[in-house]
């Protein structure tokens, strides 16, 4: 495995083409791995990037204790045969940086979070001018992000490949998350509700399709207002609940054939995000 600590080793092309940057803050889980194994199944040699970006996080979000565990996140990616790994300097990847703005500033979690996305793309951009990648790899978790990136991909025009992870999760439905370890076993199991929440939404949206004779629109604020009321009752405090058009962000309207329910919640103090995706045509 390649490891890389600075900009002028980058500079010397030690990455094998064609392969993949899988952008990562490090405290590596099973859901990053399953990014290198989806470079792989696209015949690119997965490279993970590990940087704590000081651009995403606002004043009073959790960027001093998040966890750091570089040494066990190597061995972790040395077992799962990753082709390389850039360890960038926070002042070399600073330096000179070109600050973007996201798309989709008032949407879902760029709402509660301003900037946040604003630094995630000025950093991933950053990544993608210095690595050179043929491709890179974002699970759905974040959906928000996922587009942005891919926004990012068209205006700058990168011929970058753009793959897309399936969310990866645990036995009981919670999805992956660093921020996971915050929670005790026990509260990851009660958290693991949210899933739960979302695929009751999930169903019910189904089932009002059909009895709308799988037309829209269909009474998606009900759905939304019903179940705020019964997630808070459960001890989540919600940042926000949204059901919406997957490839706008905006109202669903008569047209959409993929709608996005899409979650923020702080439980114990910890923000978890998840999302589900119900494909309409699949029923027309």
């Amino acid at each position: 495995m390649i490891v890389v600590k600075s900009l002028e080793e980058l500079s010397n092309n030690p990455f094998t083409s064609p392969f993949a940057l899988v952008p990562t803050m490090g405290n590596l889980h099973e859901g990053h791995i399953n990014l290198l194994e989806i470079a792989r199944e696209k015949n690119f040699l997965p490279v993970v990037s590990i940087f704590v970006n000081p651009l995403q996080f606002g004043p009073n979000e959790d960027l001093d204790k998040y966890p750091r565990t570089l040494d066990n996140d190597l061995e972790i990616l040395e077992k799962n045969n990753c082709h390389g790994v850039f360890i960038p300097q926070e002042n070399e990847i600073l330096k000179n940086i070109e600050p973007l703005e996201a798309p989709f500033a008032d949407k879902l979690c760029a709402k509660s979070r301003p900037g946040h996305f604003n630094g995630v793309i000025t950093i991933v951009n950053k990544l993608f001018e210095v690595t050179n990648p043929q491709a890179c790899v974002f699970g759905m978790k974040d959906f928000q992000q996922q587009l942005i990136i891919q926004h990012l991909i068209k205006t700058k025009q990168y011929e970058i490949q753009f793959l897309s992870a399936p969310v990866v999760r645990d036995t009981n439905g919670l999805a992956l998350s660093s921020r996971n370890n915050y929670l005790t076993s026990k509260q990851r199991t009660e958290a693991s509700k949210v899933f739960t929440f979302l695929s009751e939404i999930q169903e019910e949206i189904k089932l009002s399709f059909k009895k709308q004779k799988k037309t829209l629109p269909i009474d998606l604020d009900t759905i939304k207002d019903n179940y705020v009321q019964i997630i808070e009752n459960k001890g989540f405090k919600i940042d926000y609940l949204e059901i919406l058009d997957s490839k706008t962000l905006e109202i669903c309207q008569n047209n959409s054939t993929k709608i996005l329910i899409a979650i923020a919640v702080f439980y114990k103090q910890v923000r978890l995000i998840d999302n589900l995706v119900v494909d309409l045509s699949s029923f027309s």
